[in-house]
């Protein structure tokens, strides 16, 4: 196994990493760690409120997505062992991903080269129940400078520089996505801004967050990318069942000739059945409209990816798509995740990978 990069020299004046600070070092570096690992067909994604997930790894122009819980540590003993007390109540085992366990040593700028990642109900088996400072838990102990055969966690350990094989072992990841369609030709504009202005986007984005925030009432999470690079602008997971479904988020804005352009982007767009296209109707004065229009990305081909809407009355064939803003988020969660929603990955009898 080889050492990891000498790290760099620490200033005198500095202080020590509050707990918050540390654990968001964590969660960054292990982000930027899957990212690069992906080798560019994968994208990393965040909550917008941590509800038992920290990161998620999604497979680009696809919703395959893997959930991670970061645990880090500062220091290891003389041996490279490092223990943890994770309460009974955090462990999830319905959401389908791994908790990583992670070592970042001073001055906390990369992470150890071994890390371990263990589903929620395997740490259940591999760790010892014992009470700690009152609170049931399960003591996580590891070695990080290395393993043997008898090492109940062994299997799990996997080092830095092999996490892109690791990423190739999930079931789904190495099959072909599909083909990107022929992009019409491109305005200068769009090569700047596929929206036309990027704080509208952010603005009709910010806005579907709340409403599935508030529909959800807690019972799923939303997460961004941080760099969006395919179609998906939001997506969304139920850790109850495991499920995801992702939302495309579009932009119109009407003046008083009341017509709108609704648009699409071949190059980065694809169909799945649980992959939605929402526009977000705007006044002048970016005042949400009254009513929005939420599409099944399979329609997509044949509404057509560049098409002018008429809002008064709504061209025909959108009208099948309008619903109220009020409902936008309450209506997602029951298209998205109702029994006959995009499977989990575990539901189809996938195992994910082991580490190591």
């Amino acid at each position: 196994m080889q050492s990891p990069p000498k790290p760099r020299p620490r200033p005198s004046w500095k202080t020590e990493l509050s707990s918050a600070q540390f654990g968001s070092i964590a969660e960054d570096l292990l982000a930027v760690e899957l990212a690069a690992s992906a080798n560019g067909s994968g994208t990393v994604a965040r909550p917008s409120i941590d509800r038992g997930v920290d990161l998620y790894l999604r497979r680009l122009r696809t919703l395959l997505t893997v959930p991670f819980q970061v645990k880090a540590f500062r220091h290891l003993d003389a041996d490279g062992a490092a223990t943890m007390d994770i309460a009974v109540s955090d462990l999830r085992d319905s959401s389908g991903g791994y908790w990583a366990m992670v070592h970042v040593p001073a001055p906390h700028d990369q992470l150890y080269s071994r890390l371990f990642l263990v589903p929620p109900g395997e740490l259940q088996k591999v760790c010892r129940r014992v009470e700690s400072h009152g609170v049931d838990s399960y003591r996580f102990s590891a070695n990080f400078a290395g393993t043997n055969e008898r090492d109940p966690l062994a299997s799990f350990a996997v080092d830095v520089d092999r996490l892109a094989d690791w990423i190739a072992r999930i079931p789904g990841w190495t099959e072909r996505t599909p083909a990107v369609l022929a992009a019409e030709t491109a305005k200068v504009r769009d090569a700047f801004d596929d929206l036309g202005t990027v704080g509208l986007a952010s603005l009709s984005t910010l806005w579907a967050k709340y409403e599935l925030e508030r529909a959800g009432n807690g019972a799923i999470m939303v997460a961004e990318d941080r760099s969006r690079l395919d179609t998906v602008t939001l997506l969304a997971h139920q850790p109850g069942t495991g499920r995801f479904a992702g939302l495309h988020v579009r932009t119109g804005i009407f003046d008083e000739t009341r017509r709108t352009h609704f648009e699409v982007k071949r190059p980065h767009f694809f169909v799945h059945p649980n992959l939605w296209v929402l526009l977000v109707l705007m006044h002048p004065d970016r005042r949400v409209h009254d009513f929005c229009l939420l599409i099944h990305s399979k329609d997509i081909p044949d509404l057509g990816y560049s098409e002018t809407v008429t809002l008064d009355p709504l061209t025909r064939r959108f009208r099948r798509y309008q619903l109220a803003s009020t409902e936008f988020g309450q209506t997602f969660c029951k298209v998205a995740f109702n029994a006959g929603g995009a499977r989990a990955l575990r539901d189809g009898g996938n195992q994910l990978p082991m580490a190591g």
